[in-house]
């Protein structure tokens, strides 16, 4: 069984409350599980309806040591759940839909002013305070995965409500309305 962990950031907008947790058709698990790598320079990710905000970016890619190269499309901000039910951000966050998984860069947390200590076999992600933020277990591949929970802003769920006043009869069932709310 694995334990699911969280990222704590404050939240420096000071945005009133958390209006939606994860909805299961809309983010799955998977969407919200981050690998945390020394090896790459930026965090990456490959979910779009993940971003808060996106930037699009044209003709930038990201070249991985085995000479392969994909192209980013944009980057931009994602807000998550915390342990105390707080909305959390992470900030300058490349979109890269031929990725295979989210990838946290453990560079740039170290330039946020974050630390880390590991020790058998845990992995603790330290706030500028020295307050544990994450731990996490190494899997059995010796990686370590963080596993966020999204958050959706308010204005983001008032306009998908009011677009979904407008579907149809026909398009009420889960998997067309899931596909609605992620694209």
């Amino acid at each position: 069984m694995e334990e699911n962990t969280n990222l704590v950031e404050e939240d420096e907008t000071k945005e009133e409350g958390i209006l939606m947790m994860a909805n299961e058709c809309v983010i799955l698990d998977s969407d919200m599980l981050w690998y945390l790598d020394t090896g790459i320079s930026s965090h990456m990710c490959e979910h779009k309806h993940l971003f808060l905000d996106i930037q699009e970016i044209e003709e930038e890619h990201v070249s991985f040591g085995d000479s392969t190269k994909v192209p980013i499309k944009g980057r931009g901000k994602i807000c998550f759940s915390q342990k105390d039910g707080k909305q959390g951000t992470m900030e300058d966050i490349y979109y890269v839909p031929d990725l295979k998984s989210n990838i946290l860069s453990m560079g740039q947390l170290f330039e946020k002013g974050y630390s880390i200590f590991m020790k058998d076999r845990f992995f603790y992600l330290k706030d500028k305070n020295g307050r544990v933020l994450a731990n996490m277990e190494m899997a059995k591949n010796r990686m370590f995965k963080l596993n966020l929970k999204s958050t959706l802003p308010k204005k983001s769920l008032v306009i998908k409500k009011i677009e979904l006043e407008g579907l149809t009869e026909k398009s009420s069932n889960l998997e067309e309305l899931c596909n609605f709310l992620t694209n």
